[in-house]
C-alpha cells in the first residue's frame, strides 16, 4: 500500500523535458538580452522561474512562469505574449482619437499621435502629418507646437521622418545596450537610419527646413515609448523647450523575439540616449512642468517670448 501510494506522488521537480525546455529557451533569451541583464542574479532568478513552473508538463503550463519572469527584469516594459493570445488579438480593437489643439494663426501646431498599422497605414500617417506641416508654413509663424501627448508608442521611424522638417537632419538619439553599445538614429532626406542600416523611408519626401524655428514640445503621463524617444530626439534640438508633466518612464527599445511555440515576447534591451548621448530609461521631465490645461498656453508664450527678445537685440 505504501509503495503504491509513492508511486502515485509526483516530485516538487516532477516538470516535464518540454517544459524545462521552453524555460531555458526563454531564460536563455533573456539573460542575453534584457537591459538589466547586469543587475539581475541569474542563479537565483532561474531556480524561482522554475519553482513557479514546478509541475509543468505542457509548454502552455509554464505561461504563469514566463509572465513572473518577465516581471521580474524589472524594465516595466518588457512583455509576454503567448500564441493563443496573438492568434485572438481584435484586429477592430477601438483605438483612442488624439484630436488637434487650436493655435493662434501664426503658431502651427502638430500633433505626432501613436503610430500602429500596416506598411500602407505608417505611409500615411507620415504623409498626413508633412501635408499638415506643408499647409501651415507661413512666413509669418513665430513657432511650432509639437504636441506629444496621449502618444503611447508603437513605431518611432515613422514619427520621426514625418516631422523631420522641424527637427533636422544628423544624429537625434541613440539605443544604449546593457553592455554600453551605442547605436545612433539618423534622419537623412527623408530616410531614417539605425547607424548605417535604413529601417524606414518617407516615400513622398519634400526638402522643407524648418529645423531653426523654435518650438515647443508637449509631453503628459500618457507619452510613452516611442512616443518618449521622439521626446528625447528634441533634447538637443536648439530653439526648443519642453512643457506639461513627465513622460510615462518606458523611455527603453524593445525587440520582438518570438519563441519555438509562436509565442512572443517583446524585451527591453537598450535605453534612450540623446543626441548629447546622456542616457534616459526612466521618466523624462518636461523643461517647464505644467498642469495639463496650462501646457499648451505656456509653449504659446514661450514662443512669443523668444519672438520678442530676439526682435529687442
Amino acid at each position: 500500500m505504501i509503495l503504491v501510494m509513492c508511486l502515485g506522488c509526483r516530485s516538487s521537480d516532477d516538470t516535464s523535458i518540454e517544459a524545462k525546455l521552453y524555460l531555458n529557451e526563454v531564460i536563455a533569451l533573456l539573460e542575453n538580452n534584457s537591459i538589466n541583464k547586469s543587475k539581475i542574479d541569474w542563479k537565483a532568478f532561474r531556480i524561482s522561474v522554475f519553482e513557479k513552473a514546478k509541475r509543468a508538463q505542457t509548454i502552455q503550463d509554464t505561461y504563469p512562469a514566463i509572465t513572473y519572469a518577465i516581471s521580474k527584469l524589472g524594465d516595466s516594459h518588457s512583455y509576454f505574449r503567448p500564441v493563443r493570445d496573438i492568434e485572438n488579438i481584435q484586429q477592430d480593437k477601438p483605438l483612442p482619437i488624439l484630436l488637434d489643439e487650436l493655435t493662434p494663426n501664426d503658431i502651427g501646431y502638430v500633433r505626432v499621435p501613436f503610430c500602429i498599422g500596416t506598411d500602407d497605414e505608417m505611409n500615411a500617417y507620415v504623409s498626413l502629418i508633412q501635408t499638415k506641416i506643408i499647409q501651415q508654413i507661413d512666413t509669418n509663424l513665430k513657432g511650432w507646437i509639437i504636441d506629444l501627448r496621449g502618444n503611447f508608442g508603437g513605431n518611432m521611424w515613422p514619427m520621426l521622418v514625418s516631422i523631420e522638417p522641424l527637427i533636422g537632419n544628423g544624429i537625434l538619439g541613440y539605443f544604449v545596450d546593457a553592455d554600453n553599445n551605442y547605436e545612433a538614429w539618423k534622419l537623412t532626406n527623408g530616410k531614417a537610419f539605425i547607424d548605417d542600416a535604413l529601417v524606414y523611408e518617407n516615400l513622398e519626401f519634400k526638402e522643407l527646413n524648418l529645423s531653426k524655428s523654435y518650438v515647443a514640445v508637449l509631453t503628459n503621463n500618457e507619452t510613452a515609448s516611442s512616443g518618449e524617444a521622439i521626446a528625447v530626439a528634441f533634447k538637443n534640438r536648439i530653439n526648443t523647450k519642453s512643457f506639461g508633466g513627465s513622460t510615462f518612464g518606458v523611455s527603453t527599445g524593445c525587440v520582438s523575439h518570438q519563441l519555438s511555440d509562436g509565442s512572443v515576447i517583446n524585451l527591453a534591451e537598450s535605453v534612450f540616449a540623446d543626441g548629447s548621448m546622456k542616457k534616459y530609461g526612466y521618466r523624462i521631465a518636461p523643461d517647464i512642468e505644467t498642469d495639463e490645461k496650462d501646457a499648451l498656453k505656456r509653449g504659446i508664450e514661450w514662443i512669443y517670448e523668444m519672438n520678442k527678445n530676439k526682435h529687442s537685440r
